[in-house]
């Protein structure tokens, strides 16, 4: 499938108008980073379009007439308001592409989606340590509940002498 007809297909399942066989295509693992760059240049694509009509309002500001401008800039806003609704949603299926990447594998199971709060504990772990900053005792609880451990016991104890 050509780049073009992959975009229309990832732009018609952000509004929800593609048929489920095709919306399940754009998941399945080997065409997981390519429904990402896609919603990653829709989400480019759109901001633009509201920064043109920011622009475009800025000068019809200054050069039309008094009793236009309102009309103009009602109709922009109006503009605006669908195109940050409909960015909202590609928003949304960013999150579920970012997680379907990081499950590598079908979301189907609560294993899966336990692999995938293991995943994301562990990539906290990471970051605070890569950026030096002080783990609190509530991050390295929920570290030791990578091993099966709970560490919230004594919570407020553990806070209190921090």
């Amino acid at each position: 499938m050509d780049d073009h007809t992959f975009d229309r297909l990832v732009s018609e399942d952000v509004k929800n108008v593609l048929s489920p066989e095709k919306s399940d295509l754009l998941r399945i693992p080997e065409n997981r980073e390519r429904w990402k760059v896609s919603l990653l240049t829709l989400i480019g694509n759109l901001d633009e379009q509201i920064g043109e009509l920011t622009q475009n309002e800025k000068t019809a500001t200054e050069n039309l007439p008094s009793h236009l401008v309102s009309d103009y800039k009602i109709e922009t806003d109006e503009k605006k308001t669908k195109i940050t609704r409909f960015r909202f949603y590609v928003m949304q299926r960013i999150s579920e592409c970012e997680k379907l990447l990081a499950l590598g594998e079908e979301e189907s199971t609560d294993l899966s989606f336990a692999e995938f709060l293991k995943k994301a504990i562990e990539e906290h772990q990471i970051l605070m340590s890569n950026h030096e900053f002080e783990p609190t005792p509530i991050d390295k609880a929920l570290w030791s509940s990578v091993s099966g451990e709970w560490g919230f016991v004594d919570m407020e104890n553990k806070i209190n002498n921090f």
